[in-house]
């Protein structure tokens, strides 16, 4: 603006709502980031979970593996959530609370599934049930990120 006093010129006031729209653009940007993260976590460890639980509920020799590896994913997740901390606050909107509400009903319906439709086991269940929850967990952190 050319003085304190007057009102912007037309050109001024595009000028600075582009500037404007850029900040906004670059806010919304890094607030999406974490809450892209945790669909990211919830796709690896729910893979790693459908496969893991039928290991280790039908061979008996998973529980050691399916622990130390549920257990480096969750302390990496741990150790960058605090780096992440400022723009967190402003990233879970409920857009992310229905996205993670209805990922976690998937999975909840496929433990369930797994549990009685097959309780011997199949690989054939756990194996595209895995990939059906990983596509489903990606899909919502590009979600995230898009917004």
């Amino acid at each position: 603006m050319s003085q304190p006093s007057s009102s912007p010129s037309a050109a001024e006031a595009r000028e600075l709502l582009a500037r404007a729209e850029g900040i906004g653009t670059s806010a919304t940007s890094a607030a999406s980031w974490p809450a892209a993260m945790v669909f990211n976590s919830l796709a690896i460890l729910g893979s790693m979970l459908m496969i893991g639980l039928h290991i280790v509920g039908h061979t008996g020799y998973g529980a050691p593996l399916l622990a130390v590896t549920v257990g480096i994913w969750a302390a990496v997740n741990a150790t960058i959530w605090p780096l992440m901390l400022r723009t967190t606050k402003t990233g879970f909107t409920r857009r992310f609370h229905t996205s993670l509400f209805a990922y976690m009903s998937l999975y909840m319906i496929a433990l369930l599934v797994g549990a009685f439709a097959f309780p011997h086991g199949s690989m054939a269940y756990y194996i595209p049930a895995a990939v059906v929850l990983a596509a489903i967990g990606l899909a919502a952190a590009f979600r995230e990120l898009r917004a």
